[in-house]
């Protein structure tokens, strides 16, 4: 180098927060991100976590959330008792689920997206846990992404008790958030009770059926929650 000159620098490295990708139908955070310059070359020792900024060996970790699901049985036991006679199977409950995430509980009905403290609707504590595992993703990211959904995927007047409901909702948000699914015996519910004539006489009425369990604030764009 020629007395005088000065080094180039090495450029700045930009990432986005969340760059979401489709995988079986959910919106996922996908794998690590590696910053690149350019020209196709990838700064050593730099990682761009989901939902996170890119980060060097040497600093601190991003903070884990923990996510949990939280599943109700709309029945309270009478699906258990009844499926056999009713539908010729063992139906083990009817399946309502919502996520756990930054202290809070977050579902999907018939009023849109509603958040509230966790177990804080009328339906009480959850029959059941899910360890969903843990996500970098930060609250405000979270927030922003709601948002979205209810603008788009997830507005009231969308849903549809055996196609397009709290589960799905609940199995989207699960894939954005740890990449993981929700158990399958919750998803695959609406589909084994059509497979029964029972199920298929009753699909006109119950495709009327709309669910919001009472107690929670209809998520805003705004400020979370209204």
């Amino acid at each position: 180098m020629r007395r005088g000159s000065v080094a180039p620098s090495v450029p700045s490295v930009t990432s986005r927060l969340v760059q979401p990708h489709r995988s079986g139908g959910g919106i996922g955070t996908g794998a690590a991100l590696s910053p690149s310059l350019p020209g196709g070359g990838c700064l050593p020792g730099l990682r761009v976590p989901p939902g996170g900024r890119a980060r060097t060996p040497m600093e601190e970790p991003l903070a884990l959330h923990p996510v949990k699901l939280y599943v109700y049985d709309l029945s309270k036991g009478m699906a258990r008792r009844l499926s056999p006679l009713m539908l010729g199977k063992q139906l083990d409950g009817i399946w309502h689920t919502s996520i756990i995430v930054h202290k809070d509980e977050f579902f999907y009905g018939s009023g849109g997206i509603s958040s509230c403290a966790p177990g804080g609707t009328l339906l009480g504590p959850p029959d059941s846990v899910v360890d969903l595992g843990n996500t970098e993703v930060t609250e405000e990211i979270f927030l922003e992404y709601l948002s979205s959904l209810g603008e788009s995927m997830f507005r009231g007047e969308s849903y549809n008790l055996f196609e397009h409901n709290c589960n799905t909702f609940s199995n989207e948000v699960a894939q954005f958030l740890t990449g993981r699914k929700i158990p399958s015996y919750i998803t695959d519910l609406p589909a084994e009770v059509l497979a029964t004539p029972f199920g298929q006489a009753l699909r006109p009425l119950l495709d009327s059926i709309q669910i919001q369990p009472p107690g929670g604030n209809t998520f805003s764009r705004h400020n979370g929650q209204s």
